[in-house]
């Protein structure tokens, strides 16, 4: 495995509670976010294994799960590599996925007081929640809820297979806390304005807040791709 030493992992004590595999796929994306595994590198499970002190099933299933998520590449008979983040990939994808969700929110089905009740309770749930992976996936279920009554199922099943394109992404964006306030007060202002029945006003926060997500992303990359000289 290339990497800049093999230095051993510490698992985060505050995501103990979550099970082996989650930790191990915590903890390699962790090295993957902050340069210890840099773009290109190779990726052994042996060596990972005894880094973290656990078998090979675990990180086998973390690798695969992480090749699914966009984070790592494979190649027939020399395994997994790290795939490199791309401001272009990122810039691409993003501006796809609000267009689509904007298209989806005109064709949905007014906001209902129950539906605007789940989305404040998923909301409040993802800003309490410290794990970056659980972030993510109340940030999916959040938008997913307000597009669930749209009458196009083609357009959210590609809403749905770009999120998968962009979770290495918005891993890094959740790995922030920083970020997580104003994406929580972004999805407050959106329902708002849906339940005033200003759906012009709601769709266009609805952009804003993946264009804002997008341009903190980028600022962050750029940011860490200076410092490593790339």
């Amino acid at each position: 495995m290339t990497s800049r030493q093999a230095t051993p992992v510490s698992i985060p004590a505050s995501i103990a509670r979550v099970p082996l595999r989650d930790q191990v796929h915590h903890a390699i994306v962790d090295r993957i976010l902050r340069d210890d595994l840099k773009p290109g590198a190779r990726i052994s499970d042996t060596a990972l294994a005894r880094e973290l002190g656990v078998s090979r099933t675990p990180i086998r299933e973390a690798l695969l799960r992480l090749e699914r998520e966009g984070f790592l590449g494979a190649d027939v008979g020399r395994g997994f590599f790290v795939k490199p983040l791309s401001v272009r990939e990122m810039r691409e994808v993003y501006s796809v996925l609000w267009t689509l969700e904007v298209l989806a929110m005109r064709s949905a089905a007014p906001l209902t007081e129950e539906r605007a009740a789940a989305l404040v309770r998923i909301n409040t749930a993802l800003e309490a929640e410290q794990e970056p992976a659980r972030r993510i996936d109340l940030d999916v279920e959040w938008h997913r809820t307000l597009l669930e009554t749209s009458d196009n199922e083609y357009l959210r099943t590609t809403i749905d297979s770009l999120k998968r394109v962009v979770r290495r992404y918005e891993y890094a964006y959740m790995l922030n806390a920083g970020f997580v306030p104003a994406s929580t007060r972004s999805h407050e202002q959106i329902v708002a304005m849906a339940m005033a029945g200003d759906l012009d006003g709601a769709v266009r926060l609805l952009e804003d807040n993946w264009r804002l997500g997008m341009e903190n992303l980028i600022v962050w990359l750029e940011e860490r791709n200076a410092s490593a000289g790339q």
